[in-house]
């Protein structure tokens, strides 16, 4: 019989077919085939899990910040360029004083307080889909735009990350180093609450680690170790660190905050572009970064005449969005600010640290620091690591954060965490130190070893477990929003009419109404609605998020308390709206009007999933 040469040396053409199959058992067994059911099961797992999830724990957008990102989004996508329905007093005040014509354009009011990247990747999504689509429906109980885009957006981009993490841990440690933090962050419970908040927290870290990422394998590229020989590219080099600056520019305009971040990895591309020219590498990723976000600080300067828009309020002590016609005669005095930073650095020492996730992969990270490995561009990546967190830590100080309502135990999940930014290095760097200890213990057996990392697995995703397990979360986030409430609300009112409320980005997201923020006095509303909307303020809606505040020391003597006279029924004799109704549920927000525009309307109560017979509801 003639003989043929194959990949398992000489066989007869007699055994072609045994052979056939004995070579389709060694692809399935470690060949592509093993790939292939590996690398499927890994994403059958993410599809479960993160299913699994948004059904235990989604609830539509809960934050005001994402909700005010997607109405924003929302405008551009409908040809209304980068306008707001969020009316900020303190936005219309910036205009007023230093625009051209000092016109603050209400009805075509220029966002002047977010960073344009985020909004413009959801506009990009929702370019296509129809108008209908953002029609909000008294049968919903999620808006559509929620589940459909923006969920499914934020949580690509968080596997993303973790598979950038993945193949970035198989090279700084090894396979079993990256299948574990990738596990781990893939089962964290504070990732994937922030994939399903809406918040551009998912993307911005997809951006930062890309950043990260293209300096290190510059560093590889430029200064390898020497059993791996001298790089043939060095022009390869310089590419990297290019990226680099450009990624580190969209996250600037993801996240202005992230501008603290910029001075630990300048440093570290000084390091990496050592040998190489550290003055010219350090002035070419300054000079690219600063190409990237200086079109969109030269747009804010001609509007409002500030770089950041109205941004600045958030490091002026005393000095809050919703103001009109604000104070700032204390707001940037040195030694208030200086106390600010020492008094929250604590608090983000003492705690915000410890939230960077629910995880107790961080106590590992900070332990591991008193082992020093092996390769030089690993240890350059912690220190980087490290001066990261430092610097996120001082920005965060010298923040004057407004909390989010109806917070809880996630009051970390905001759009202004950064620490969370450097979890998958930590996680990578708290497996790696875990693995090295591990190797280190002599086990008497190998399964025991396998229950200790089983033990290791299970108690960081520990967060996870008691998240998904009873009882569920309700399905609104209530108190203080429940978007079919607000929907019920919006019907009564023209698409041209401008309304107000403590909550506007609800309003402006759901019910796609211009919504001033309520300013901190009435007075200052009564301005607004003589001399700057165009028809007057047709409605304020407030909420439990304002009507739940303390009552002594922010209504009766607050900033607050000639809000407290309305609510109280001591209307001023200038105040606009003179008709109110306890609004749903159960009267527990409250609905001033120019008219009873709901006295001709029922008021129904919130859908539930479940059919229920036609109930006619009670007139306020």
């Amino acid at each position: 019989m003639s003989e043929k040469e194959t990949g398992y040396g000489f066989v007869t053409a007699g055994e072609s077919e045994d052979l056939k199959v004995q070579k389709a058992v060694w692809l399935m067994d470690v060949g592509v085939g093993k790939k292939f059911i590996l690398w499927g099961g890994a994403v059958l797992l993410a599809m479960a899990l993160s299913l699994l999830y948004t059904s235990n724990q989604f609830r539509g957008l809960e934050r005001g910040e994402a909700m005010d990102m997607a109405q924003l989004a929302r405008n551009i996508a409908h040809g209304q360029s980068f306008t707001t329905y969020v009316i900020r007093p303190l936005s219309l005040w910036q205009l007023e004083k230093h625009a051209a014509d000092h016109n603050p354009r209400l009805m075509n009011h220029p966002d002047l307080y977010n960073p344009p990247l985020y909004p413009l990747m959801l506009a990009a999504l929702f370019k296509p889909l129809p108008v209908s689509l953002f029609e909000f429906k008294q049968t919903d109980v999620i808006f559509k735009p929620e589940r459909w885009v923006i969920l499914p957006f934020n949580q690509i981009c968080m596997l993303a990350s973790v598979l950038l993490v993945y193949f970035w841990a198989r090279r700084l440690f090894d396979e079993r180093v990256a299948i574990a933090a990738s596990l781990l962050l893939l089962f964290s419970d504070t990732l994937l609450f922030f994939s399903i908040s809406g918040l551009p927290t998912s993307f911005l870290m997809l951006l930062f680690l890309a950043a990260l990422y293209c300096l290190w394998l510059a560093d590889e590229h430029w200064h390898p170790d020497a059993t791996e020989g001298a790089p043939r590219r060095a022009w390869v080099g310089w590419l990297l660190v290019a990226a680099s600056a450009v990624l580190m520019g969209l996250c600037f305009l993801t996240r202005y905050t992230t501008a603290f971040l910029f001075v630990p990895v300048v440093v570290y591309a000084a390091f990496v572009c050592r040998g190489r020219g550290v003055v010219v590498g350090t002035l070419l990723y300054i000079l690219i970064y600063a190409a990237v976000i200086t079109p969109w600080l030269v747009r804010n300067t001609a509007l409002c005449g500030s770089p950041l828009g109205i941004a600045y309020c958030d490091f002026a002590g005393g000095i809050s969005p919703s103001m009109y016609r604000p104070n700032f005669d204390h707001a940037f005095e040195i030694s208030p600010m200086g106390t600010r930073l020492v008094a929250q650095s604590r608090g983000c020492l003492v705690e915000s640290f410890k939230q960077i996730s629910s995880d107790f992969l961080i106590f590992f990270f900070l332990v591991g620091l008193l082992y020093g490995f092996r390769r030089a561009t690993t240890m350059r990546l912690r220190r980087l690591v490290w001066g990261g967190l430092a610097c996120a830590m001082i920005g965060l100080s010298c923040l004057v954060l407004f909390p989010e309502a109806n917070e809880g135990p996630r009051r970390f999940i905001q759009g202004s965490n950064l620490l969370v930014l450097f979890l998958p290095l930590v996680a990578v760097y708290g497996t790696a130190f875990f693995f090295l200890l591990l190797d280190r213990i002599s086990f008497p057996a190998r399964l025991l070893r396998w229950g200790v990392i089983m033990l290791f697995g299970l108690l960081n995703m520990a967060p996870l477990l008691y998240s998904l397990a009873p009882p569920r979360r309700g399905p609104y986030p209530y108190p203080p929003y429940c978007s079919f409430y607000t929907g019920l609300a919006a019907s009564w009112f023209g698409k041209d009419e401008v309304g107000a409320s403590d909550m506007p980005w609800t309003m402006a997201w759901v019910g796609n109404l211009r919504t001033v923020w309520l300013p901190t006095t009435a007075e200052h509303l009564a301005l607004i609605h003589d001399h700057v909307a165009p028809k007057g303020v047709a409605f304020i809606l407030l909420t439990p998020h304002f009507l739940d505040q303390k009552f002594q020391s922010d209504l009766t003597k607050g900033e607050f308390k000639s809000w407290f006279a309305v609510i109280s029924g001591r209307v001023p004799p200038n105040f606009p709206l003179k008709t109110v109704t306890l609004f749903p549920p159960s009267g527990e927000q409250i609905l001033y009007a120019d008219r009873a525009r709901w006295a001709d309307k029922q008021i129904g109560e919130a859908p539930t999933g479940k059919k229920k017979e036609d109930k006619p509801a009670e007139k306020k």
